[in-house]
This record gives C-alpha cells, sequence and structure tokens, in this order.
C-alpha cells in the first residue's frame, strides 16, 4: 500500500471518528481534505452526503450522491440514500425509480422493499404497497415496523384480520411498539370488540402516558358507550399532553358545552393565524369558532367558519378525499347500474332476511334502528357495517369485471362476512339490521341476493339533513366537506331511489322522520309491523338500555327519549344555501 492510500485513509479516519461525535464541521474539513487529493474518493463524497442528508441539505446530498454513484455504480447504499433524499423533497417518482434501481442489484435489500412500501402507501397505491411490504417481512420476518406498517395498509384495503394479525406480530416482537397497541384498539373498536380496544388503548398509555392519541381514541369509545364522564377525562387529558391541538377542545366541547368562553375562543384565533398551523388546526379551528356564532345565532359566519374549516379538513386529507370524492360521483354510479350476478334458475325463500337502512346522514337512521333493535324480540344491530360496499369493490377488483358471480357463492361469502361481524344467527332467525346508509347504491344487488330483505329509507326535510351534516364534522366522508358535494349526493340519492321505486313499487318502506318525531307510538307501531317484528314499548324506551352503543354523530341524543324537531330551527340558513341548492326541485 502506497504512502498517499495510507494519509487518505488515517484523514478518513479522522473524518468519520468526528461524524461519529456530531462534529460534522471537522467531518467535512476531513473529507474535503481528501478530496483535494482524490477528487474520486467514494467514501469521502459518500460521508459528505450522509451529513448533508444528516443536516436536511437535500439538494447537497442528492449532488454529492450522483457523484458517488458515479463513482460506484453499484453501490446500494448510495442508491438507497439518493432515493431517501428524492423522497424528503416530495419528488416521489425520482425515489420510485432509485429504490428500484437497488432492487434491480440486490432484489432482497430490506429497507428497499420497505421504503418501497411506504411511498406508494403514501400514494394510496396500496395493491403495491401490500406487496412490497409483504416482501419486506418475508426477507426479515423480525421487522416490526414493516408489519406495524403492513397492517397499516390492510386496514386502508378492508382487510381487518390481516390487520390483526400484523399488528400482533409486531407487538410480539417489540412489545413497546405504541403505534401497533393503538391501531390495533382502531381494529377491534371497528369489530365493535370494546373490551380488547380498550385494553389496546390503555396499554398504549401505559408505555407512553403523554400518547394524546391513545386518550383522544379512549375518550371516543367510551362516548360510544354512553360512559361521558370518563370520555371527558380521556378527552381532557389528552389537552393536557397536547395543548395546541384544537381537535381535542372541538371533541371534548361535544360532551362539555360549557367549555366555549372567551379564553379558548382568544387561543383558537391566536393558533390559527401562526404561520406553522397544520391543516387539521385550522379545520378544528375553525370548527370551533362556528359553534361560538352558531350560539350567538350568526348563522352567516356560522357557515363562513365551517366552510373554512371542511376545506382545511379535505386538505389534510387531500389525496385519500380526492379518491372518495372520484369513487362517490363516478365508480359507485357505474357499479350501481352495471353490477351483474348469476341468477338462480327459480326462486327460493332464502332464510336470510335482513332489514337494510338506507338514507343520507342526519336523517334519523340512528334512531329508526335502535327502535327495531329494543323490542320484545333481540335483533343484531350492524351500524356502519359497510359489508355490501366493500364486499362489492373486492370482488370487482379481484374479477376485474362487474359480474360478481353466482348468488348462491355470493351468498355463501356474505354469510360469512355478516356472520364474523357478529350480525347472523339461527338463534335470532336470520334477522338483522345493516345500517350502512349509503346501501341504497346496491339496491339492485340487494333485491337479487335477499329476496326476503326488507329495506326502509330514511327522509328527513333536506335543508336540516344538509346543514347538520355540514355542522358536523363527518370525517370518513369525503364528499360531505363540500356544500355543492353535499348538494349533488343528495340528488343522485333522491334520483335512485325515485327510478328503483318506479320499477319496484312497494318494496321500499319509506320512513319519515318528522312524522316519527311528532308521532313516535303510531309510527313505530307502523315500522315494526313492516319489519315482521312485534311491538312492544320498549321500542320507544332503546334510551334505558345498558348496551346502547353508537358511533355516529347521533350519539348523545339517542340517549334520550324520541322528542319533537322543530323544522324552523334551520330555515335561517336556506338563503344562505339557495345558490347551491337553486337547481334541484326538491331543495326549492
Amino acid at each position: 500500500m502506497n504512502k498517499k492510500n495510507t494519509t487518505l485513509k488515517d484523514i478518513f479516519a479522522l473524518a468519520f471518528d468526528n461524524y461519529k461525535k456530531n462534529d460534522f464541521k471537522n467531518a467535512e474539513i476531513y473529507c474535503y481534505k481528501i478530496l483535494n487529493i482524490d477528487p474520486n474518493h467514494f467514501n469521502s463524497t459518500f460521508l459528505l452526503a450522509t451529513i448533508s442528508a444528516f443536516t436536511s441539505n437535500f439538494n447537497k446530498a442528492i449532488e454529492l450522491l450522483h457523484k458517488a454513484i458515479i463513482i460506484n455504480p453499484k453501490h446500494t447504499g448510495a442508491i438507497h440514500n439518493l432515493a431517501t433524499a428524492y423522497k424528503e423533497q416530495g419528488k416521489l417518482k425520482e425515489a420510485e425509480n432509485f429504490f428500484k434501481k437497488v432492487l434491480e442489484i440486490d432484489p432482497k435489500h430490506t429497507n428497499a422493499n420497505y421504503n418501497l412500501g411506504l411511498l406508494f402507501y403514501k400514494l394510496k397505491e396500496l395493491q403495491k404497497a401490500k406487496n412490497y411490504l409483504k416482501k419486506t417481512v418475508e426477507i426479515q420476518n423480525n421487522y416490526a415496523f414493516a408489519f406495524f406498517s403492513l397492517g397499516n395498509v390492510h386496514v386502508d384495503l378492508k382487510e381487518t384480520n390481516e390487520a390483526v394479525s400484523c399488528y400482533q406480530k409486531a407487538i410480539e416482537i417489540n412489545p413497546t411498539l405504541v403505534g401497533a397497541h393503538n391501531n390495533l384498539g382502531l381494529v377491534y373498536r371497528g369489530f365493535n370488540d370494546f373490551k380488547n380496544a380498550i385494553s389496546c388503548y390503555e396499554k398504549a398509555i401505559e408505555i407512553q402516558p403523554a400518547h394524546a392519541g391513545a386518550h383522544h381514541n379512549l375518550g371516543q369509545i367510551f362516548k360510544e358507550l354512553g360512559e361521558f364522564e370518563k370520555a371527558i377525562k380521556s378527552h381532557q387529558t389528552a389537552i393536557k399532553h397536547e395543548p395546541e391541538n384544537l381537535s381535542h377542545y372541538h371533541f371534548l366541547h361535544e360532551l362539555k358545552k360549557d367549555i366555549l368562553d372567551i379564553s379558548l375562543k382568544n387561543k383558537i384565533e391566536k393558533i390559527i393565524k401562526i404561520d406553522k398551523s397544520t391543516k387539521q388546526n385550522l379545520a378544528y379551528g375553525n370548527y370551533l369558532l362556528s359553534r361560538y356564532e352558531r350560539k350567538n345565532e350568526n348563522y352567516e359566519k356560522e357557515l363562513n367558519y365551517l366552510i373554512k374549516g371542511h376545506q382545511n379538513f379535505f386538505r389534510s386529507r387531500k389525496e385519500k378525499f380526492d379518491l372518495g370524492v372520484k369513487y362517490c360521483f363516478n365508480d359507485v354510479l357505474q357499479i350501481s347500474k352495471k353490477i351483474n350476478v348469476i341468477k338462480l334458475e327459480k326462486k327460493d325463500n332464502y332464510e336470510v332476511k335482513p332489514i337494510f337502512i338506507i338514507g343520507v346522514p342526519r336523517c334519523g337512521s340512528t334512531l329508526v334502528e335502535k327502535i327495531i333493535g329494543s323490542g320484545e324480540k333481540f335483533i343484531p344491530l350492524g351500524e356502519e357495517t359497510s359489508v355490501l360496499e366493500n364486499f362489492t369493490n373486492y370482488k370487482i377488483l379481484k374479477n376485474q369485471t362487474l359480474n360478481l358471480g353466482s348468488i348462491s357463492d355470493l351468498r355463501d361469502e356474505l354469510y360469512d362476512l355478516y356472520k364474523n361481524k357478529g350480525l347472523i344467527s339461527k338463534k335470532y332467525n336470520y334477522t338483522f339490521t345493516d345500517k350502512s346508509l349509503n346501501n341504497f347504491f346496491y339496491l339492485k344487488f340487494i333485491k337479487e341476493i335477499y329476496p326476503g330483505a326488507k329495506i326502509i329509507n330514511c327522509k328527513r326535510n333536506s335543508l336540516s339533513s344538509i346543514v347538520s351534516i355540514f355542522q358536523n364534522n363527518l370525517t370518513e366522508l369525503a364528499w360531505a366537506h363540500n356544500l355543492e358535494n353535499i348538494f349533488k349526493y343528495f340528488d343522485n340519492y333522491f334520483k335512485i331511489i325515485e327510478n328503483y321505486d318506479k320499477v319496484n313499487p312497494g318494496i321500499i318502506y319509506q320512513l319519515e322522520f318528522e312524522k316519527l318525531a311528532n308521532n313516535p307510538q303510531d309510527e313505530s307501531k307502523k315500522l315494526m309491523k313492516y319489519c315482521d317484528l312485534t311491538w312492544d314499548k320498549k321500542c320507544l324506551e332503546f334510551y334505558k338500555r345498558k348496551d346502547l352503543i353508537s358511533k355516529t354523530a347521533s350519539n348523545i341524543q339517542i340517549r334520550e327519549a324520541v322528542y319533537k324537531h322543530s323544522l324552523g330551527k334551520y330555515l335561517p340558513y336556506k338563503k344562505f344555501l339557495t345558490k347551491y341548492g337553486e337547481k334541484y326541485s326538491w331543495f326549492n
């Protein structure tokens, strides 16, 4: 070994030693000293790039990494770091290309597979994300974060059983991975397995007592169970750990109206004026300010704050919601019109007889469901199951056709799905409710699969429903954050119901919320008769039940007896909504 190489090796050792001590300035001095002697010294170039990335100077890092790759084109570390630098800059296509270059050299490169999985998850290309993350855990089966990330993908793909397995595996590998405990709790909550959900959130809090998200989730589950004092305490604890997070005040206000004082208003206004306020804070800050204006009957100002709030909430989930809006106003309409099944050769008397409750949000559907489920005969209640929507989408994506298959096979698959949710049982005569309101898109499908099904269309004054939707942040509905989209959704709903009624008169039971509220006994008797269920005074005493659970915005209202609703409550808003509704006859 010649003297020059020995000298460079010694100098680089000094550079690396300073780097390990976080003395980046001296590390860089030694690296540049080497490059003055040997401009193609790979290790010095690579270390300078690493320091640039560490100090968030990604432009410099990218420049140096390109140079390093010219020196050593097959160095997977340099190529991988270049991809990562592009990812940090938001240049996802470039990042994707360089991660894939790593895999061309080394197909089993763990981090390249993992980062491609995360990249495609960010892009909501979920199947690609799933494939790369599955490859990651096959290569390294003790990679807790990879199992955790794969669990997140399964959740978004509605593959909840697989999500549970992944979260459990992540926890088995790393019992202190707080995010896995928290997200597992969210899945259990979706199953209505509240005991396990609470246990997961409490474990997350045990690991990280200041985990505001787990306290928030615990608060939400206590609210759904009607344990409001516990819910209030959990939201207050979330505020203690994240006092600048306005979403916590929003959810606390739903349970404790008296928090809206001048001190909180000043705090909200101060936070949302900060340049670096998150879109979420801007959303919830404006939602809260709208409540002050509603209280003072300043309805135009209230709507202006709500518009700002919804705009920011939509932006906070833009990628997901853009896809949701497209699905809602394009894809699902095509599915609704064109899905086909292979019919039975002759009609049969299928024993499964669901009660489908359809409509738009804030139409009284939760009240209707609780009345049906509180009679003499126990009926399993399926609140917002999304079984039909998820199932049809799964079949279409899997088969790449709108022909879903034979009725007998579809029935068997749906039977298992509903059974897994605890809804189908011989004990209850195979009767249950499915209150997925958007099942009106699948009326044609329902008629073929469940000829004995009952279908209840919950109708409410349009103005009342529209304003109520806009006043509540329906977090999972992409279309519910824009007034034009809300009106458009309502119009599609009315047209679908009207067209179905023309072809199938008398199939749908049209329940008018205002009639039910004004004359609950007579209307509930008619409802139960239609459902072939026995009416009992307990139908109207649902609010006394200890097991009353609801995840909807009506959670608090259904813990009271049925009361009359004044149509005049929402009339002050109509003049401000005319510009959105003028082209729809049903609004005028």
